[in-house]
């Protein structure tokens, strides 16, 4: 009798911290860290580091990629954040492919190491869109407990005609529909606001987004306390066995007097981050 109680408590026990894993919350951040290199001090290194501490997984737009300074970067980052309790992991992918010089960029993503390994081979950028997008995705997978997910890190070309910002991401968006990824993320600095009738097709196919419209970018300056310009920066996602909990946007400028904004903004970038927290079900 005494065996079968403790039996019965041990898998209790058990089937408690199995549903705590599963029920496990991981957050997610997006953000285009403006010309993410070598121009960057210590002490902005720790501020952004600040910013996205909290997170279990980043993604970065706007890695220097005409030296390796912006490698050198966010190393310079995972060890400061290394130095808050956690131990990360990182990948920075090739330079995209361009059409002129000003307009090529690295992606990183960032993530914590424990309980988050990526799979599915080396992260990569998506060849397939080379010819069709000014810069091309670039795409990971992870493996988190028993789940998995998939992630495009972003940043669209402003305004060119060769590469209209609305035929990007229609593109990008029918790529993603042509693939086999059980939950998906699409995250970063789109250049149009979410209503554009871009997202349509994704929208059409249970995409779900995580800001409505709140502003993300800073403008360079401001009067009566309103430093925010544009809602250029998004997160859209589809998950099958993933929980949505909850977004926004990270306003690392706060409540700040309107001349003290561009100090800050040059110290850390001209847009905000975007959070996106998720449940392991």
């Amino acid at each position: 009798m005494r065996n079968s109680t403790i039996f019965n408590a041990t898998v209790f026990l058990c089937l408690v911290f199995s549903s705590a894993i599963s029920a496990r919350k991981l957050t997610f951040i997006s953000w285009n860290i403006r010309d993410f290199g070598g121009s960057r001090s210590d002490a902005e290194i720790e501020l952004i580091a600040d910013v996205l501490a909290h997170a279990d997984i980043i993604a970065i737009q706007e890695v220097v990629a005409r030296d390796p300074a912006g490698a050198k970067a966010v190393a310079r980052l995972v060890n400061a954040l290394n130095r808050k309790g956690s131990s990360w992991d990182y990948r920075i992918s090739d330079p995209t492919i361009y059409t002129s010089p000003q307009k090529v960029e690295k992606y990183a993503f960032v993530w914590k190491a424990s309980q988050i390994q990526v799979i599915g081979g080396r992260p990569t950028l998506i060849k397939e869109l080379a010819h069709t997008v000014e810069r091309e995705p670039y795409l990971i997978s992870f493996r988190m407990g028993q789940k998995e997910l998939s992630i495009l890190n972003y940043h669209a070309c402003t305004h060119t005609k060769e590469f209209p910002e609305r035929d990007e991401i229609m593109h990008i968006s029918r790529w993603i529909m042509n693939q086999n990824m059980s939950n998906v993320i699409f995250a970063g600095d789109m250049n149009l606001v979410i209503q554009d009738e871009a997202f349509r097709q994704l929208k059409q196919n249970a995409y779900s987004h995580a800001l409505n419209g709140e502003k993300t970018t800073l403008k360079k300056e401001c009067s009566d306390g309103d430093y925010l310009s544009s809602a250029e920066d998004n997160i859209l996602y589809k998950f099958s066995n993933l929980k949505y909990q909850s977004s926004k946007v990270i306003d690392f400028v706060g409540k700040l007097r309107c001349e003290s904004v561009k100090q800050k903004s040059v110290m850390l970038s001209d847009h905000l981050a975007v959070e996106l927290i998720f449940t392991l079900m």
